[in-house]
């Protein structure tokens, strides 16, 4: 793996001056909204990321879609604007309104230049606030909804990236699905779209966080004015436990496929926690050992990896695709194994350190990088003030650490194999 060791040293020794001389991030409640603002004015754009709060656990197996439905028909028509004039506007302002509904939260973002701020945040407000889903402009992004939740099963990844989801959160709060799948998107109704919205985007199950140059009494006045009359509160959702014990499992879904496709997913952490820094780390090391064993030394695969994903609900997995699944997963089984049962040299816990380090303070190269960092935090996170720590926890992070996390977490995992069953021994996947 190509490494740049002296770019890298720079931007670690670096990023504790960043953190110095980095803005004081503002946190107050407006209209009992609650805010974090960040001033940034090296640049002029302005981020804006509204969270509504619940998620996957917000929705119901008949409704899935319906949040993802509601922030792809807002900007087609509000009280102020149709659709045409809404594009025109936005067009000229140079304003970017889009969302997304997400396991954690539903969001709705602007990018914004703040020559244009005022207009852009016109457009913004009346999309959040003031969107009236006109029939006919909803029955084309039901469309086009669907068409996507479709071609999910068409994606090997895609459809593997699903059924691991389905395996693990059954029973869940998160079961299901924050985009829906084609029947459940399939039915909602423009009223249903406008009952929903009524319910959930109230001022109590909301957070806004903005980053850029835009004065407070300015956001201030901006938030009172667009959203103060909203709904107080409704819509709060109870916060999700986390994952049962889990056992390790195998589930094969037949496909006729040139290859195989494998993910295994295991109970890890929220990001909260003390130990997510731990195995933020651990699976970065596995996953450059996975890369070096499997496909550089042996050549069994061209996609090998593990990856983490924190949040209020954490899960670590191991991924490859393989021709040869069994022979392949001995040796992904045996370097995991090894990582529980060996130290990591301090050399190679430092490089692993150096890489998540710059990939982190690359995320934050946008505006709304840091205001989706400081957001998701915020809500599954223990507070945003976390996401400032977590690089001085990651440098914290010791070989013992790495050993520990692996011992404790790397294992019980549930493991989905998209193609040929003939090829899987049931037994290996379950010796994890």
């Amino acid at each position: 793996m190509t490494r740049t060791p002296i770019v890298l040293a720079l931007l670690v020794i670096a990023s504790p001056c960043i953190a110095q001389s980095a803005p004081k991030i503002d946190d107050f409640t407006v209209a009992g909204i609650h805010v974090i603002h960040k001033p940034i004015s090296a640049n002029d754009v302005i981020a804006v990321q509204l969270f509504v709060k619940g998620g996957a656990a917000a929705i119901t197996p008949s409704n899935a879609g319906i949040e993802q439905l509601i922030v792809d028909a807002a900007p087609l028509g509000t009280s102020k604007y149709s659709k045409e004039q809404f594009t025109a506007a936005a067009t000229k302002n140079g304003a970017q309104v889009g969302g997304s509904a997400d396991l954690e939260y539903t969001s709705m973002t602007l990018r914004a230049v703040r020559q244009n701020w005022d207009a852009s945040w016109d457009l913004f407000a009346e999309a959040v606030a003031h969107p009236t889903f006109p029939e006919a402009e909803v029955a084309v992004a039901r469309g086009q909804l669907v068409n996507q939740v479709k071609q999910r099963t068409d994606d090997p990844d895609a459809y593997l990236e699903q059924v691991s989801d389905s395996v693990v959160f059954a029973g869940h709060p998160f079961a299901p699905e924050p985009r829906g799948t084609p029947k459940s998107v399939a039915t909602l109704t423009s009223a249903e779209l406008a009952r929903w919205h009524a319910r959930r985007f109230t001022r109590a199950n909301m957070l806004i966080v903005v980053v850029g140059n835009v004065s407070h009494d300015d956001l201030v006045a901006k938030i009172n004015r667009s959203f103060g009359g909203l709904p107080a509160s409704g819509g709060a959702v109870a916060a999700v436990p986390a994952l049962a014990p889990m056992k390790a499992s195998v589930t094969i879904m037949n496909r006729s496929l040139p290859t195989n496709y494998i993910q295994g997913t295991f109970a890890a952490p929220p990001s909260r926690s003390r130990d997510a820094a731990a195995v933020r780390l651990a699976v970065r090391i596995l996953s450059d050992r996975l890369f070096e064993e499997v496909r550089t030394k042996r050549n069994l695969t061209y996609a090998v990896y593990s990856f983490f994903r924190g949040g209020s609900v954490g899960r670590g997995a191991v991924y490859v695709t393989a021709v040869d699944p069994d022979t392949t997963l001995k040796v992904m089984l045996a370097e995991v194994r090894r990582l529980q049962r060996e130290p990591v040299s301090t050399e190679r816990l430092q490089e692993s350190r150096n890489d998540y380090v710059t990939a982190y303070w690359m995320g934050q190269e946008t505006n709304l990088g840091q205001a989706a960092q400081l957001g998701a935090f915020e809500l599954t996170g223990g507070g945003w003030r976390n996401a400032l720590a977590l690089v001085d926890r990651v440098k914290a992070v010791t070989p013992a650490d790495i050993q520990r996390v692996a011992t404790r977490y790397f294992r019980n995992a549930r493991f989905v194999v998209v193609g040929d069953p003939k090829k899987v021994d049931p037994a290996l996947f379950k010796s994890l």
